[in-house]
Protein backbone atom coordinates (compact mmCIF):
# COMPACT_ATOMS: atom_id res chain seq x y z
CA UNK A 1 0.00 0.00 0.00
CA UNK A 2 1.09 3.53 -0.75
CA UNK A 3 0.23 6.60 1.30
CA UNK A 4 0.63 10.33 0.73
CA UNK A 5 0.71 13.25 3.15
CA UNK A 6 -2.13 15.69 2.52
CA UNK A 7 -3.64 18.70 4.25
CA UNK A 8 -7.30 18.77 5.19
CA UNK A 9 -9.13 22.10 5.24
CA UNK A 10 -12.51 22.23 6.95
CA UNK A 11 -14.67 25.37 7.18
CA UNK A 12 -17.74 25.47 9.44
CA UNK A 13 -20.27 28.18 8.59
CA UNK A 14 -24.00 28.67 8.05
CA UNK A 15 -26.10 28.58 4.92
CA UNK A 16 -27.24 32.15 5.65
CA UNK A 17 -23.72 33.64 5.52
CA UNK A 18 -23.40 35.79 2.39
CA UNK A 19 -20.34 37.17 0.60
CA UNK A 20 -20.83 39.48 -2.39
CA UNK A 21 -24.47 38.47 -2.95
CA UNK A 22 -23.81 34.71 -2.89
CA UNK A 23 -23.70 32.05 -0.20
CA UNK A 24 -20.29 32.02 1.52
CA UNK A 25 -19.91 28.27 0.93
CA UNK A 26 -20.29 28.84 -2.81
CA UNK A 27 -17.72 31.67 -2.73
CA UNK A 28 -15.24 29.35 -0.96
CA UNK A 29 -15.69 26.62 -3.57
CA UNK A 30 -15.34 29.14 -6.42
CA UNK A 31 -12.11 30.49 -4.89
CA UNK A 32 -10.78 26.94 -4.43
CA UNK A 33 -11.57 26.18 -8.09
CA UNK A 34 -9.90 29.41 -9.21
CA UNK A 35 -6.78 28.37 -7.29
CA UNK A 36 -7.02 24.88 -8.83
CA UNK A 37 -7.23 23.08 -5.50
CA UNK A 38 -7.76 19.33 -5.82
CA UNK A 39 -11.44 19.19 -4.91
CA UNK A 40 -14.00 20.13 -2.33
CA UNK A 41 -17.25 18.99 -0.78
CA UNK A 42 -20.00 21.05 0.82
CA UNK A 43 -22.25 19.31 3.35
CA UNK A 44 -25.35 20.69 4.99
CA UNK A 45 -25.83 19.67 8.60
CA UNK A 46 -29.13 18.76 10.21
CA UNK A 47 -28.41 20.97 13.21
CA UNK A 48 -25.68 22.30 15.40
CA UNK A 49 -24.53 25.14 17.59
CA UNK A 50 -21.55 27.39 18.19
CA UNK A 51 -22.00 31.02 19.16
CA UNK A 52 -25.53 30.75 17.72
CA UNK A 53 -27.91 27.86 17.15
CA UNK A 54 -28.44 26.67 13.61
CA UNK A 55 -31.57 24.78 12.61
CA UNK A 56 -32.71 24.23 16.20
CA UNK A 57 -36.00 25.82 17.30
CA UNK A 58 -35.89 28.35 14.47
CA UNK A 59 -39.13 29.33 12.76
CA UNK A 60 -37.60 31.67 10.17
CA UNK A 61 -36.75 29.87 6.93
CA UNK A 62 -33.53 30.20 5.00
CA UNK A 63 -33.69 32.52 2.01
CA UNK A 64 -32.18 29.72 -0.12
CA UNK A 65 -34.15 26.63 0.89
CA UNK A 66 -37.19 27.79 2.80
CA UNK A 67 -35.94 25.49 5.59
CA UNK A 68 -34.42 26.53 8.91
CA UNK A 69 -30.93 28.00 8.64
CA UNK A 70 -28.58 25.01 8.85
CA UNK A 71 -24.85 24.63 9.44
CA UNK A 72 -22.64 24.07 6.40
CA UNK A 73 -19.25 22.33 6.33
CA UNK A 74 -16.82 22.81 3.43
CA UNK A 75 -14.05 20.21 3.14
CA UNK A 76 -11.04 20.46 0.83
CA UNK A 77 -8.09 18.04 0.70
CA UNK A 78 -4.87 18.86 -1.16
CA UNK A 79 -1.17 19.33 -0.53
CA UNK A 80 -0.21 21.76 2.23
CA UNK A 81 1.33 24.04 -0.42
CA UNK A 82 -1.96 24.25 -2.31
CA UNK A 83 -4.15 24.60 0.79
CA UNK A 84 -1.97 27.51 1.93
CA UNK A 85 -2.93 29.39 -1.26
CA UNK A 86 -6.51 29.86 -0.03
CA UNK A 87 -5.70 30.70 3.61
CA UNK A 88 -5.13 34.49 3.08
CA UNK A 89 -8.50 34.67 1.30
CA UNK A 90 -10.18 32.79 4.14
CA UNK A 91 -8.46 34.96 6.74
CA UNK A 92 -9.99 38.00 5.04
CA UNK A 93 -13.49 36.71 4.25
CA UNK A 94 -14.28 33.93 6.77
CA UNK A 95 -15.50 36.41 9.36
CA UNK A 96 -18.39 34.14 10.40
CA UNK A 97 -16.73 30.75 10.10
CA UNK A 98 -14.40 28.39 11.90
CA UNK A 99 -11.46 27.30 9.72
CA UNK A 100 -9.52 24.14 10.58
CA UNK A 101 -6.31 23.00 8.87
CA UNK A 102 -5.01 19.52 9.65
CA UNK A 103 -2.26 17.34 8.25
CA UNK A 104 -3.46 13.87 7.33
CA UNK A 105 -2.59 10.82 5.27
CA UNK A 106 -4.50 9.38 2.35
CA UNK A 107 -4.31 5.99 0.71
CA UNK A 108 -3.08 6.27 -2.87
CA UNK A 109 -5.54 4.51 -5.16
CA UNK A 110 -5.56 4.26 -8.95
CA UNK A 111 -8.00 7.19 -8.94
CA UNK A 112 -5.51 9.32 -6.96
CA UNK A 113 -2.67 8.34 -9.31
CA UNK A 114 -4.74 9.52 -12.31
CA UNK A 115 -5.47 12.84 -10.59
CA UNK A 116 -1.78 13.35 -9.73
CA UNK A 117 -0.75 12.52 -13.32
CA UNK A 118 -3.33 14.94 -14.73
CA UNK A 119 -2.17 17.75 -12.41
CA UNK A 120 1.48 17.10 -13.28
CA UNK A 121 0.63 17.24 -17.00
CA UNK A 122 -1.30 20.52 -16.57
CA UNK A 123 1.58 22.03 -14.59
CA UNK A 124 3.95 21.37 -17.52
CA UNK A 125 1.80 23.45 -19.90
Amino acid sequence: MEFKKVTFLKVYTGEDIILDDKPFFKAVIEEAMRLKLAGGTVSRGIGGYASTKRGIDHKIGSIFTGMPNMPVVIEIVDTRENIEKILPWLEKYATKALVLVEDSTCLITDYMRKIDAKRAHEAQK
